[in-house]
């Protein structure tokens, strides 16, 4: 009964090792950051990017020169303004200067969460694109060699950057 269990354990594996053998497994690569700087929906969130940076960038200067204009009439005033009126001009400037502090803050958070939305949908773009290759092409994983991860890929490995492109209409 050993015998027989033994038997039917090897015959099991040697079926499962040729059955194994005889699948094409298939793996793709792809550079996706070649891609996607190449992609006109990625220049187009740069140049949108740029736009609102623009706005805030002149927004932040206007701040800046106010600022700097109350620095400058404190300045050429505080040997002749009474103490209470040069403690609220002081206080004033102190609260323009949290402003734009506060300000510069939100700028860049906001910047940060509109780059990272822009970028989301470029590079849904670019998933959907590789997923629909990777399954006309019957492949079972695709890496992302852009990062070096994995370090080595096996010519073997498809590179299917060329066919992403084409789907994306990208030269």
């Amino acid at each position: 009964m050993k015998k027989f269990f033994f038997a039917l354990f090897s015959l099991t594996l040697l079926t499962a090792g040729i059955a194994l053998n005889a699948q094409n497994l298939k793996f793709g690569h792809i550079e996706s950051q070649r891609i996607v700087i190449q992609m006109p929906e990625y220049t187009n969130a740069g140049d949108s990017l740029n736009v609102v940076k623009g706005q805030y960038d002149l927004q932040l200067e206007r701040m800046q020169v106010e600022i700097n204009r109350k620095y400058n009439e404190l300045v050429e005033n505080q040997n002749s303004l009474d103490s209470l009126i040069l403690e609220s001009m002081f206080a004033e400037y102190q609260s323009m200067g949290e402003r734009l502090q506060n300000f510069q803050g939100q700028v860049q958070t906001k910047l940060r969460n509109l780059e990272a939305s822009l970028l989301e949908e470029v590079m849904a773009k670019l998933e959907n694109a590789i997923k629909a290759v990777a399954e006309e092409m019957d492949l079972i994983y695709v890496f992302d060699i852009s990062a070096r991860n994995p370090i080595y890929a096996s010519e073997k490995s498809l590179d299917i950057g060329p066919m992403v492109k084409e789907k994306l209409g990208v030269e």
